[in-house]
């Protein structure tokens, strides 16, 4: 099985046929190998992944994972959709690798957009699954779980500025645009902002293209999200964005 498939089960891969996609996964393999991009470390958590349901290709969570273990700076990470605790875990991972102030994750947990739209409802709970995902993964110490929505957090946010914005919430124009406004304003000055899906949906591409005067001004394709930063990333993450994902 491929590392896309095993980790990302909103892949588009399982339409390509078995031949091409493990030519692609091999391709992929090769290329990682010969660049020596992950961690060591990195590569023993990929079995804890594997028990978190989630829809995450094998380099976004490196991504991740290298984001929130080299970007310097003093401020916590802030996951906005925390869904179960696939991408909570590889940044709470780094974290830990790094020694930085804690991930904060938020979410309604009322339910994905595309879980909701394959199962025909209109709430599904996933408050429990990303608990059991933290405590799995040994995280309580590092992870800060809110139940409701980034802008409800926002109204009792503290002030503490941000290293690392992950925004990966409700899917719509308006949301992203709710989540770029609220918590643009607390990015630290050397502070990153990564946007799930850019390339997947049209209200989130519209909605960062019109935020643009809020973002850091380098803008960078990071699989099918979009990475934006003032500063210069770290050595690590500058070679991770040479491999093309998504």
């Amino acid at each position: 099985m491929s590392r896309t498939v095993a980790i990302s089960h909103r892949s588009r891969d399982h339409l390509v046929p078995p031949c091409s996609l493990r030519s692609r996964a091999l391709a992929r393999l090769r290329l990682h190998a010969q660049l020596r991009l992950e961690p060591a470390e990195f590569q023993e958590l990929v079995p804890l992944f594997a028990q978190a349901e989630g829809w995450r290709y094998f380099e976004d969570l490196a991504l991740l994972y290298l984001l929130a273990r080299d970007v310097p700076g003093p401020g916590v990470t802030l996951e906005v959709g925390s869904y179960k605790g696939l991408a909570t875990t590889a940044l709470g991972k780094g974290v830990e690798a790094g020694g930085h102030a804690p991930v904060h994750t938020v979410d309604p947990h009322t339910g994905d957009r595309q879980a909701l739209e394959e199962a025909g409802r209109a709430a599904i709970s996933s408050e429990a699954d990303l608990l059991a995902t933290i405590r799995r993964a040994s995280l309580g110490h590092v992870v800060r779980a809110h139940t409701m929505t980034s802008h409800e957090l926002v109204t009792y946010w503290n002030g503490e500025a941000i290293r690392i914005l992950f925004v990966d919430g409700w899917h719509s124009y308006e949301a992203v645009r709710a989540d770029l406004e609220d918590w643009i304003p607390h990015l630290d000055r050397g502070g990153v902002v990564l946007v799930d899906d850019y390339a997947n949906y049209d209200e989130v591409r519209s909605a960062v293209e019109d935020s643009a005067y809020l973002l850091p001004r380098v803008l960078r394709r990071a699989g099918r999200m979009v990475l934006a930063s003032e500063e210069e990333l770290p050595q690590s993450v500058n070679r991770y964005l040479r491999i093309p994902w998504g």
